[in-house]
């Protein structure tokens, strides 16, 4: 049986019975796929600008708040509280950066609050367009909507570098979106593979383990402080501007050039220090159980950790024009050249936070003004 929640308009779990079968139809006003922070911000301001009279329903295939309890124990945002909230609810004060449970609570907390229509153990298979009307095939049956907001985000498939098929099937080899805690990687050797966030933050975490990290990153990474003058990184960014800068501002462009930064300085000082060793080359082969580096390093490797990222999936988007050759979104801060449709959440959207929870109110609060001014 499927196993379904849905929260409805009074705000309480109805315990997964569905209340229409897989060959179901109904028709919205607006359908919003995706009931993570981008998803459910919308709704928020689809219901205040609407004021009642604006047909809205969020689908998602999993629970609220799951895409942030299925990533690893210790993860932590490197957004403050106070910076870590949606419209209309303040995240809830507390010692240190948000947890991923927390936040999960957080966005559960969110949706019952103010009544969201979402209902979760519904996945959208294929998105079409007849006439004028968008077309949903769920497991659920079809959904008919006016208008739709596409926020799934860009995470979808791990991306992992084709060496990975050439190492030994004794190398124990993980993504990270599959790693919880060190004792996933039992061995005492990890190579980290990754130059983001995520990859300094495990790098770390095996090496407090006792694991002798390798840390494969595809350029030197630059290191910001988690705090300077014991006030947040996180508000000085804030004060500077940068936040809140257009998309194609000098100082925004300037940004996405460089990379993204590794925010902690803890790496930095465990590579000075020899306790991590860092090659700043990327990964182009492997011969059973060895890596192969750009610069011609080679690895001896026991277990690999593929900080690698992720790749965006719209394939079940079947409307022409809403995606580019590469299958990224076409849009103009988050409105696609196909009337009706908008997407949210995007890296850089329209400015630097706009895939993180702090950036969601504002790019939220315009596609709703958006929509609701087709329908009023």
């Amino acid at each position: 049986m499927l196993d379904r929640t849905v929260v409805g308009r009074n705000g309480t779990d109805t315990g997964g019975s569905p209340r229409a079968d897989a060959s179901s139809e109904r028709d919205t006003d607006v359908l919003v796929i995706g009931a993570g922070q981008a998803g459910l911000g919308t709704s928020y301001w689809l219901a205040r600008h609407g004021g009642g009279g604006v047909r809205t329903l969020v689908l998602d295939s999993a629970p609220i708040g799951q895409s942030w309890i299925q990533r690893w124990d210790s993860l932590t945002l490197f957004t403050p509280r106070r910076f870590s909230s949606l419209p209309g609810l303040r995240f809830p004060r507390g010692r240190g950066f948000p947890s991923r449970t927390e936040m999960a609570d957080y966005l559960r907390d969110y949706a019952e609050r103010f009544a969201l229509p979402v209902e979760t153990g519904v996945h959208v298979d294929r998105l079409s367009r007849t006439g004028s009307a968008f077309v949903a095939r769920t497991s659920d049956g079809l959904v008919r909507a006016r208008q739709v907001v596409v926020a799934t985000g860009p995470f979808h498939d791990p991306r992992i570098p084709e060496a990975y098929r050439d190492l030994h099937p004794d190398v124990v080899q993980l993504h990270s979106s599959d790693y919880r805690r060190p004792a996933d990687l039992p061995t005492d050797t990890v190579l980290v593979v990754g130059g983001g966030n995520s990859a300094a933050q495990l790098a770390v975490e095996l090496a407090d383990a006792g694991r002798s990290v390798t840390v494969a990153s595809p350029r030197r990474p630059w290191y910001l402080p988690e705090s300077i003058l014991g006030v947040d990184l996180y508000w000085w960014i804030y004060l500077g501007g940068v936040l809140n800068a257009d998309r194609d501002a000098r100082v925004s462009r300037r940004v996405r050039e460089r990379g993204d930064a590794v925010i902690g300085t803890q790496l930095r000082q465990l590579t000075r220090s020899g306790q991590v060793r860092l090659h700043p080359s990327r990964v182009v082969g492997a011969d059973g159980r060895t890596v192969r580096l750009a610069d011609g390093t080679e690895i001896a490797v026991e277990s690999v950790l593929w900080c690698t990222g992720f790749r965006p999936d719209y394939s079940w988007v079947e409307i022409p024009g809403v995606t580019d050759d590469d299958g990224a979104p076409v849009h103009e801060a988050g409105a696609s050249p196909v009337p009706g449709l908008h997407w949210m959440g995007l890296p850089w959207q329209t400015r630097l936070n706009s895939s993180i929870i702090d950036g969601i109110d504002r790019d939220a609060r315009r596609t709703a003004e958006r929509i609701i001014a087709v329908l009023s």
